[in-house]
């Protein structure tokens, strides 16, 4: 039996070098198909893997209140998100940290250096809501939120742009015509959530944003924040804790036991699960526009076979003459197609890795992670492919007569 699979896999090979140009044109359509599926499918698992990390690098037990979006009709006077929630938020048990949220965009000036630099004023809880890390100097302290101090933490990419080697801490940098002290900057850590990278961006206390920068509204210390981003102890109590917080905020906002909220409470767990959902549907829609591109490959197989088996009729009738069976030419010719489709699959999957590791190397926008699962099913799609297309031009030729075939011009 293996003498005989051996010999069909020769003649196969035969077969195919027979027509160099034929075959690789043929073939061509596999090749596209199994490298489109590989490189989309890594795309999409990157994708997936990038969003998931980003919400993950916080914690699943990172609340952040804020306004909603989409207010409910019977709200008519909705009260702002104020430092009046975050102290009513630090008082319940099951809260580790609460920090104020108010970001906004400024040009900082260092020399004759300008950049603009995404700015986020909050307090000292904010250390501890994020797993942010300092790479130098320090945090700023409680008193200098009281007092209303100048002070600055860079990220690490905008200290760099302004800075370039020299040392930032110490520095004084102009954040719109008001100088700051550069105390501190953070260790590279990505995404810091919601339209704001700590990387790029900088750390001013609240109240100096607020006081000397017209950042919120509203008066005194009772202008709005953008959210309060909120740190639960334990994560198997942040069901409980969502209330508790719920229940503090309806207190502050004085709002009627039968009326709605006028807030929301998120969670970073949810936001977990939509970005692998998220992930795996674009996943899903780039692998369907792959394999699209492998069924049109097959096709293109199924139809050289049908000219193939037209054009060595009288070869099959010579080999029907000498004692080949209908199964004989069946294997024959289901053999050529299966050998035609795998090595298409086979230069596929190496197009298919080269280019998926090509733009995990130099592409900062489209993340891309080699998926072995993808490849072998790839690669298996591949033979099936040639099986499938193959089998009708096979069972054609098997269903020749010797005495017509051999009459055949």
């Amino acid at each position: 039996m293996m003498d005989t699979l051996i010999s069909v896999f020769r003649i196969s090979v035969k077969a195919i070098f027979a027509n160099k140009m034929r075959s690789a044109l043929t073939s061509l359509g596999i090749v596209i198909g199994v490298a489109a599926v590989i490189t989309m499918l890594a795309v999409g698992s990157g994708t997936q893997q990038e969003m998931t990390e980003r919400f993950s690098r916080f914690g699943t037990n990172v609340l952040f209140l804020r306004q909603p979006w989409d207010l409910d009709e019977s709200i008519s006077s909705p009260k702002d998100v104020t430092m009046d929630d975050v102290r009513a938020i630090r008082r319940i048990d099951g809260v580790e940290a609460a920090a104020p949220y108010i970001n906004s965009g400024f040009t900082v000036e260092y020399g004759y250096t300008s950049t603009s630099v995404s700015v986020l004023a909050t307090d000292t809880d904010i250390f501890r809501t994020y797993d942010w890390e300092l790479d130098e100097g320090r945090e700023f302290t409680e008193k200098e939120v009281s007092d209303y101090a100048q002070v600055a933490i860079l990220g690490a990419t905008a200290a760099e742009t302004i800075f370039n080697d020299v040392d930032a801490v110490g520095k004084t940098v102009i954040f719109e015509d008001i100088p700051f002290t550069v105390i501190g900057v953070m260790k590279k850590n990505g995404q810091g959530g919601f339209g704001f990278d700590m990387d790029e961006g900088a750390l001013i206390p609240y109240t100096t944003g607020k006081v000397k920068m017209n950042t919120g509204w509203n008066s005194e210390d009772r202008r709005a924040l953008d959210r309060v981003i909120i740190r639960v102890k334990d994560f198997n109590t942040i069901e409980e804790t969502k209330e508790a917080i719920a229940n503090a905020v309806r207190n502050t906002h004085k709002i009627h036991p039968l009326k709605p909220d006028d807030f929301q409470i998120d969670d970073f767990a949810s936001f977990v699960e939509e970005a692998k959902s998220a992930g795996k549907t674009m996943g899903i829609l780039l692998g369907v526009i792959g394999a699209v591109s492998l069924l049109v490959g097959g096709i293109g197989v199924m139809n050289i076979m049908l000219v193939s088996v037209t054009e060595r009729t009288r070869e099959i009738g010579i080999r029907m003459a000498i004692g080949a069976t209908s199964a004989d030419i069946r294997l024959q010719f289901l053999a050529e197609a299966v050998t035609l489709s795998c090595i298409g699959g086979l230069i596929g999957v190496a197009l298919g890795i080269a280019a998926t590791l090509i733009v995990a190397a130099n592409s900062t926008t489209i993340p891309a992670q080699m998926n072995v699962t993808a490849i072998l099913v790839s690669f298996g799609f591949s033979a099936a492919t040639g099986i499938f297309f193959g089998y009708y031009p096979a069972y054609k030729a098997s269903k020749l007569t010797p005495i017509d075939a051999l009459r055949y011009e």
